[in-house]
């Protein structure tokens, strides 16, 4: 009976991979099928618009016999000039306010020939809509908000209700030998359910790298990204305190685990921290130390700033990259806007979230290299790896730019 059940398990594993695996075809068949017609529908309304501006004047010349094609008439180049004189203003009005530290803060629109057909994009693509695209739209919306919002909002509530319940009963059992490993296989299996409930597809690469101890530096895209490293490695979380859902989830696993939460705007808390954390590197019991030098969220298209906190405590960290394909759904949280219920919304009524992780060779601080010399280095490292920009401004500027309050 014990070799059937593994059996049939193993069984139900390998086919929730294998239709993750067909999802993700069907859905990339369905935006090249969604491209193709807004391309269509740019030519055909290019050509209409020719037709309507460019008309042909012909003049009848008796001495060769061929008519003579003229211009538009005046009042259509005109046009054209203006069209023309606009777009150069915008394009320059765009450079002053889009600079290239708030583009950042928020979620970078779709490239211009395609469209996942999720309701937040609609407006940047409504004037190339034709009855295909909208019916197709119409069915996508129907089958997120009616079918799949429902279920993984459900799923994602009884997962949150589980791993807080798992975290309890194993916070009462005995420090034996084997609550660690156990605590570490029940969680992870716990992280990866609740992946799966989202949906979330996850690709590692290089796991030989995968960090076992000592410090773990990631680029910050959301809380997602937690959820994303959890399902492959246990580690020791770090982060700023939160109330609500994350709140609850904070809590439950600091039962179990060693996490370390601080508050930002304490001073104190920042102090105690680089302590703990040297503390925490002496012992080789413990996990490795999960950190967002960044501090806050980035739109996955850069990696700002790092902490050079996070390299004084060690000369020895473990780069790890994360990158999401923003064509099945946006992961990235714009915590100045939305909350975490509102983000959380939006994440399960996309068709999936997709990302790729690489994990990286470790690197040590040189002898003569300050802290700062090194943080920029290992962003570098991970920037080149993700194939994001690197920029050296603080990420911080998103909760106090006043640029962002101007537009």
């Amino acid at each position: 009976m014990l070799i059937q059940l593994v059996f049939l398990g193993i069984l139900l594993w390998a086919s929730f991979f294998w239709l993750q695996c067909r999802y993700l075809d069907v859905l990339e068949l369905l935006f090249a099928w969604t491209g193709n017609q807004l391309a269509e529908t740019r030519r055909r309304r290019a050509r209409e618009e020719r037709c309507r501006l460019g008309q042909k004047w012909a003049v009848g010349n008796k001495g060769d016999g061929m008519d003579k094609l003229l211009s538009p008439p005046i009042k259509n180049r005109l046009n054209i000039r203006v069209e023309q004189c606009c777009d150069f203003i915008t394009a320059g009005l765009g450079l002053v306010l889009e600079d290239e530290v708030t583009q950042r803060f928020v979620a970078p629109p779709s490239p211009a020939g395609e469209w996942n057909l999720l309701t937040r994009n609609l407006r940047q693509r409504n004037r190339y809509l034709n009855w295909r695209l909208r019916t197709a739209w119409l069915l996508g919306w129907v089958t997120r908000y009616g079918l799949l919002l429902p279920v993984r909002t459900i799923a994602c509530w009884l997962c949150l209700f589980m791993i807080s319940g798992v975290s309890m009963l194993l916070g009462h059992i005995p420090d034996w030998c084997f609550k660690k490993k156990l605590v570490e296989l029940v969680l992870r299996q716990c992280f990866r359910i609740t992946a799966a409930c989202l949906p979330m597809i996850r690709r590692f690469h290089n796991t030989e790298y995968r960090p076992t101890k000592g410090i773990c530096v990631c680029n910050h895209t959301s809380p997602l990204d937690v959820l994303v490293l959890m399902c492959d490695a246990n580690y020791s979380l770090t982060g700023q305190v939160h109330t609500g859902i994350l709140g609850v989830l904070q809590r439950a696993l600091s039962r179990v685990s060693h996490h370390m939460w601080f508050d930002r705007k304490e001073l104190a808390d920042r102090e105690a921290l680089g302590l703990v954390l040297r503390l925490h590197c002496s012992m080789k019991d413990r996990p490795p130390v999960l950190l967002f030098p960044e501090g806050t969220c980035i739109n996955n298209t850069a990696v700002m700033q790092f902490k050079k906190g996070s390299f004084a405590v060690s000369d020895i960290v473990y780069p790890v990259a994360i990158r999401y394909d923003r064509r099945f759904g946006e992961a990235y949280w714009d915590s100045t806007r939305y909350s975490m219920l509102r983000y959380m919304l939006m994440v399960v009524s996309s068709w999936c979230i997709c990302c790729d992780v690489w994990y990286m060779p470790a690197l040590s601080r040189c002898n003569d290299e300050s802290p700062v010399e090194f943080s920029n280095r290992v962003k570098a490292a991970i920037a080149a790896q993700a194939n994001i920009d690197d920029l050296p401004w603080d990420g911080n500027l998103k909760r106090w730019s006043p640029v962002r309050d101007w537009q």
